[in-house]
């Protein structure tokens, strides 16, 4: 078979197990169901919910979500709800999370059984659900504090100077532990007559404790009588105590006089906290400093950890990327792969065969090819921009060379087809450009499973691949790490 058709036969094979997969793990309806009922709703913002995500009523599964857009500044999803769950008019749908670190999904409130049943189509009244931005603006504090002590203990005790420092503290502790040292042999008979004096001393308060008590005693009833023969003057005091506390009862109605003419608007301070004007424009101020402030908000991190194998050839490779997405139609993609890199090397050896016509040993030069495997450590930086739904193109430095690529992408980026083209550059060893055909399914959270074909211009080096990895996003980074990344 021509290598065309086993390239042709592997892609098809490929593209019925990954429609098989997709089938099996999405549950898709060729045509629709018949037995749902679709429904709308409107969120101030829906991050971290995607499509197919899970429609709940009491945490079990009746529904799903449609689609997710923007209308008017607020985000609109569309889901669908099975029939034999009845909405009725008082429903309400709230954005709900499994657990404090667990996906998205949308919580319904059927409403009363007695209430009139909602037509398909309806606007399902949603509610506001608790935010983490709190406590993640004050563990992104506390990380910026943490990460100042470092600094200052690096500055500090950091490099040859920190070395240094340490050695001396050592030294300086080694040296007065030697001086304690000595000291305790040349006291030790006058540490020995100290302990004999606290023995004493202890066996006499032994003795006296007893008398001490029964002064004590004496003085408590002394004190008694003192206090029975000046009630009186203890009269007088309270009096004054009461007339302080008139004084600041009269204190706090002055306050209270004050504060209702700020309420009132009298008063230049008054004016000042009750004027429209000036209202606005601390509002303004506020409001620009929230915009600011959502742009790093909204900013998307992703990372991306693979291993693949090559089948003509017994090697591996291993890769982790992240992308960092200012908006969703572009973003920028980092990576470092551990990958083998072919490399051919030519040389040649010397023959004796023996010559059929005259029987004697002849010698004959041979050319020999071999291919090695090297691991190499490659990096990757490409600008990676979305063009409609479903293509994204993208160009940079890939495996350390030039290249660019375009990929198409189903089901919420997660069914992937692609291709790229880099190293262009011509060397002996490989004459042509390199290319690489990729596809990948993503079946499960962040698991995926991928495929395709290297190197198709250089036959030495062509070959299958096979592996899979695992993708996180920004919500699933904050919940491992990131609670020590700013989520603003």
């Amino acid at each position: 078979m021509k290598l065309e058709s086993k390239v042709g036969a592997f892609f098809i094979g490929s593209i019925v197990i990954l429609g098989a997969l997709i089938l099996r793990t999405e549950k898709l309806e060729l045509f629709g169901r018949s037995d749902e009922r679709t429904f709308r709703t409107e969120f101030a913002q829906v991050a971290g919910l995607n499509v197919q995500g899970h429609i709940r009523i009491a945490g079990v599964k009746v529904g799903t979500v449609k689609e997710i857009g923007i209308e008017k500044g607020r985000a609109v999803v569309t889901f669908s709800v099975e029939k034999k769950f009845a909405l009725t008019k008082g429903a309400t749908a709230s954005l709900s999370s499994i657990g404090i670190l667990g996906e998205k999904y949308i919580e319904l409130d059927p409403g009363q059984p007695t209430q009139e049943t909602l037509p398909a189509g309806s606007a399902i009244p949603s509610k506001t659900g608790v935010s983490l931005d709190n406590l993640m603006e004050t563990l992104g504090a506390i990380g910026t504090d943490v990460k100042g002590i470092t600094y200052a203990l690096n500055q500090s005790i950091g490099g040859e100077n920190g070395r240094q420092k340490i050695d001396e503290i050592v030294d300086n502790i080694r040296q007065l532990t030697g001086e304690f040292r000595a000291m305790a042999q040349e006291n030790h008979a006058a540490i020995n007559n100290t302990m004999a004096n606290v023995e004493s001393i202890t066996g006499e308060l032994k003795d006296r404790l007893p008398k001490i008590a029964k002064q004590f005693e004496d003085l408590g009833k002394g004190l008694n009588e003192m206090v029975d023969q000046s009630k009186p003057e203890m009269k007088g005091l309270l009096t004054d105590v009461r007339k302080l506390a008139q004084g600041f009862q009269s204190t706090s109605e002055n306050i209270r006089s004050i504060t209702d003419k700020l309420n009132k608007g009298e008063g230049t301070i008054g004016k000042l906290l009750t004027d429209e004007s000036t209202i606005q424009k601390v509002n303004a101020a506020v409001d620009n400093v929230n915009e600011m402030l959502g742009g790093l908000k909204n900013m998307d991190l992703r990372l991306d950890l693979n291993a693949a194998s090559w089948t003509s050839r017994s090697d591996s490779m291993i890769g982790l990327g992240i992308e960092f997405a200012p908006r969703k139609d572009y973003w920028y993609s980092l990576a470092v792969n551990s990958s083998p890199d072919g490399k051919v090397s030519d040389s040649t050896r010397t023959v004796t065969r023996i010559d059929p016509i005259t029987g004697l040993p002849t010698n004959t030069i041979e050319k020999v090819r071999t291919i090695n495997a090297e691991q190499v450590m490659t990096l990757s930086a490409e600008f990676m921009k979305r063009i409609g739904d479903y293509f994204v193109v993208h160009a940079g430095i890939i495996d350390g060379k030039g290249g660019a690529g375009a990929e198409v992408r189903f089901l919420d980026d997660r069914l992937r087809f692609g291709g790229l083209a880099y190293d262009f550059g011509k060397r002996d060893d490989k004459p042509n450009p390199r290319y690489r055909l990729t596809s990948s399914y993503q079946f499960w959270k962040g698991l995926y499973i991928k495929a395709g074909m290297q190197d198709l211009a250089n036959k030495e080096f062509r070959s299958f691949y096979v592996g899979g990895g695992i993708r996180w996003k920004d919500d699933d980074l904050k919940k491992l790490v990131g609670l020590a990344s700013a989520g603003k």
